[in-house]
């Protein structure tokens, strides 16, 4: 039993010293420091994602509303009247796009960067203004040299001597 007494009398000075309470007191201190130093890289890595995706999505606008342009110029189709699927998809994107804005403005501010000035959205849809003519637009003077011209409609009104010669038989 004095054995037992011994070891436990040893291990008790060993658990309770200054030194221990010191050494444990470094490690939680230390592993403290490690785990929020990688937490913020981690944060970091994400905003920095949601910045590069942010950016890509933007291009991706740009690329689109750039190819939708020249693609609209090379087509004389007529507008077909979905005016209202127009407006909701334009307020859903507007719904979207201030979210994301929200998102993305947050993420700059906990990477540092400075915060992107957008503009205004456009408050409502302005009707088709009046094509200028040809020679004042000379993109469109080659887009229409380019498209077919429709052939001018005849008229089925009957000649003069023709309509008169129809009463005379009657």
């Amino acid at each position: 039993m004095d054995r037992v007494k011994s070891q436990a009398a040893v291990v008790s000075q060993l658990l309770f010293s200054p030194k221990t309470a010191d050494a444990y007191k470094n490690v939680l201190v230390l592993t403290g420091q490690i785990i929020k130093e990688v937490a913020l890289l981690l944060w970091l890595a994400i905003c920095s994602i949601f910045v590069f995706g942010a950016w890509f999505g933007d291009f991706s606008l740009n690329t689109g509303q750039k190819a939708r342009t020249w693609w609209e110029t090379q087509q004389s189709v007529a507008d077909d009247g979905n005016e209202a699927a127009a407006a909701t998809g334009k307020a859903l994107l507007d719904v979207s796009q201030n979210g994301a804005n929200f998102l993305l403005d947050k993420a700059r501010e906990q990477l540092g960067l400075e915060k992107k000035e957008r503009p205004a959205p456009a408050a409502a849809p302005k009707p088709a203004a009046a094509p200028k003519p040809a020679a004042a637009n000379p993109e469109k003077a080659k887009a229409v040299a380019k498209t077919p011209q429709p052939a001018a409609e005849k008229t089925t009104a009957e000649p003069k001597d023709a309509a008169d010669s129809a009463s005379e038989k009657v």
